[in-house]
């Protein structure tokens, strides 16, 4: 005689498929939400080095300034630079802001995914522990129908 199947076998499957499937989606969205955390601290790096760079030319004009190099064309040349400056670190800000976004709804469906896997791995803990108690009672009950039929088989003599 075979020995009985495990009645919830079936369900046991499709929760370990779902811990599985759930499991990959939070590896997929941990992988985004990194990248998306390195596009923002690449932007901000870009800001910085502009900000750096601006910052280098602005002084050099300074010094030039006060040393009577320049004239009234390097002047208006130099106010004309400054607002491409200007326009130049307002697309930079704007890109960090948009990487920032890009990172925190990354961050939102990593949580997500988290709280997915979570309830996934729960449901099969539940299963998982299920199973344990059924083996337990059919050994139980194994060991009871065994240790029945050895009382039978020995008695003693009259």
């Amino acid at each position: 005689m075979r020995p009985p199947r495990y009645p919830l076998e079936p369900l046991s499957e499709v929760r370990k498929r779902a811990l599985d499937a759930a499991t990959s989606r939070l590896r997929g969205a941990v992988k985004k939400r990194d990248a998306a955390a390195r596009a923002r601290q690449a932007a901000e790096q870009v800001r910085q080095e502009h900000e750096r760079a601006t910052d280098r030319v602005r002084d050099a004009e300074r010094e030039a300034l006060g040393r009577g190099d320049l004239r009234a064309a390097d002047l208006a040349t130099a106010e004309t630079w400054g607002l491409r400056v200007e326009l130049e670190r307002a697309k930079l800000g704007a890109a960090v802001e948009r990487a920032k976004a890009a990172e925190a709804e990354a961050s939102d469906v990593q949580l997500q995914a988290q709280a997915g896997a979570a309830l996934r791995r729960s449901e099969a803990e539940v299963i998982k522990k299920d199973r344990a108690r059924w083996d337990d009672a059919r050994k139980k009950s194994a060991e009871a129908r065994e240790e029945d039929a050895m009382s039978e088989g020995w008695r003693p003599r009259r």
